[in-house]
């Protein structure tokens, strides 16, 4: 081989690799440019899941508030009508033990459920009195 050959040879080579070289650099560039564009919109996915998830936490706290509201008022009227049915018996002379009795629960059930009567408070007031068995 020749010297101008081998010369040829190596400047090839050199070219060869400076192209493969301008080729990897334009791929790695390309690739970055898709990682960036990717990073912004997973970033933009993590904000969103963040805002959902409190917006979540809002909403689910704002219902629950609302279904506990709606519970007690249920609550309420049950037991006020439980209260009523304890107030008609011992209006016909029966007392909280034979009530306690009949239902099969202690009598500090009764008493706790008659406190829950709004008769009782409107019959004390039409007395004139607010106490409690005036």
């Amino acid at each position: 081989m020749s010297e101008s050959t081998a010369k040829n040879i190596k400047l090839e080579a050199r070219r060869r690799a400076r192209e493969q070289q301008a080729k990897a650099n334009a791929e790695r560039v390309q690739r970055d440019r898709a990682n960036v564009e990717d990073i912004a919109i997973w970033t933009l996915a993590v904000n969103k899941v963040t805002a959902v998830d409190a917006w979540e936490a809002e909403r689910l706290a704002a219902v629950r508030e609302q279904i506990r509201a709606e519970a007690a008022c249920r609550r309420a009227g049950d037991r006020a009508q439980g209260s009523a049915a304890i107030a008609r018996m011992q209006a016909r002379g029966e007392t909280l033990a034979t009530i306690a009795r009949l239902a099969g629960v202690a009598v500090g059930v009764i008493r706790t459920w008659s406190r829950y009567s709004p008769t009782t408070k409107a019959s004390a007031s039409k007395n004139g009195s607010d106490a409690l068995g005036a």
